[in-house]
């Protein structure tokens, strides 16, 4: 049985009273066992900048290329490069959620996406100058 939790460390190197009372109920299940604890830092999230730029990427693109929509190409997009197995029991194609990738890894995969949607004739030559709007997206 695997359990995370993410929490901000105070100034005083303290967990909130919430997180440290949680993490009590977590160890009382596993009396007499032994455990294995480890603490990593929470890779930073994309920020909101990123994504704008993002979607307004997907507009500009999913004009050039016919889609309906930006959230219909970035579906498509998200499937093609974050792809992992398929549902063991239902068998249907699964992907990695863009809200789970870091800052980094977002970087990463606006850029194959980019790269992608050029390859597929999108033509992003205004990209830059179109006006990044709040986000429209999920």
């Amino acid at each position: 049985m695997e359990t995370t939790l993410t929490a901000r460390v105070d100034d005083t190197g303290h967990l909130p009273l919430q997180v440290r009372r949680r993490i009590a109920t977590l160890l009382l299940r596993h009396k007499n066992h032994d455990v294995t604890l480890t603490l990593t830092r929470t890779a930073p999230a994309r920020s909101t900048s990123a994504n704008r730029r993002y979607w307004s990427m997907l507009r500009v693109a999913a004009q050039s290329l016919g889609y309906d929509s930006a959230n219909d190409l970035h579906e498509g997009l998200a499937l093609r490069l974050l792809r992992i197995g398929d549902d063991p029991i239902l068998k249907t194609p699964r992907r990695t959620s863009t809200a789970s990738l870091d800052s980094a890894a977002f970087v990463l995969y606006a850029d194959a996406a980019m790269r992608l949607l050029i390859e597929y004739g999108a033509d992003l030559s205004d990209w830059d100058a179109h006006p990044v709007e709040a986000v429209d997206a999920p």
